[in-house]
């Protein structure tokens, strides 16, 4: 299964756009309309920041999933912040047949995604990623592909040990 919200973050390098002008505005504006006094601080930038932390809480607005093959591929990235914040982009690649269990953590405006996973020394390793941009649909798509590789990998386990 493929899942790709790649398309669906056009809109937001427009929110950017027009909070780094909403910036640049109301810097201007200060400076021409300042008579010299301290106390006056542009106004807009705590909106500006306040809207900059609720993108930072929601996650990364990419995610792609794909697990055709043996392998589970998932890539969670920002593309405008990528170049400036390398945690931006998390990219991991993995066997299905290490995949130990899932789940989805719903927080107000947040998901998120947990994988653990079989590690060699007998330990879990988790990979988490943000699926806070992604709808119902999608959702339940990917959570029937995860539930359909550990079906699978029990099934395997259980012909191992018989």
């Amino acid at each position: 299964m493929r899942l790709n919200t790649t398309k669906r973050y056009s809109h937001l390098v427009y929110v950017y756009i027009i909070m780094a002008l909403v910036l640049i505005f109301d810097l201007v504006t200060h400076q021409i309309g300042n008579e010299g006094t301290a106390s006056d601080s542009p106004v807009l930038w705590y909106y500006i920041l306040v809207l900059l932390l609720f993108f930072i809480y929601r996650g990364n607005p990419v995610f792609i999933y794909d697990s055709d093959g043996e392998v589970i591929i998932i890539t969670n990235k920002e593309p405008s912040l990528q170049k400036l914040i390398k945690s931006c982009n998390r990219h991991y690649e993995f066997p299905k047949r290490k995949v130990v269990g899932y789940s989805i953590t719903k927080m107000p405006l947040r998901k998120k995604l947990t994988i653990r996973l079989e590690s060699k020394e007998g330990t879990s390793k988790k990979v988490k990623a943000s699926i806070s941009y992604i709808n119902k649909q999608e959702l339940k798509d990917l959570e029937r592909s995860l539930r359909s590789t550990l079906s699978k990998n029990k099934k395997s386990k259980a012909k191992l040990d018989a």
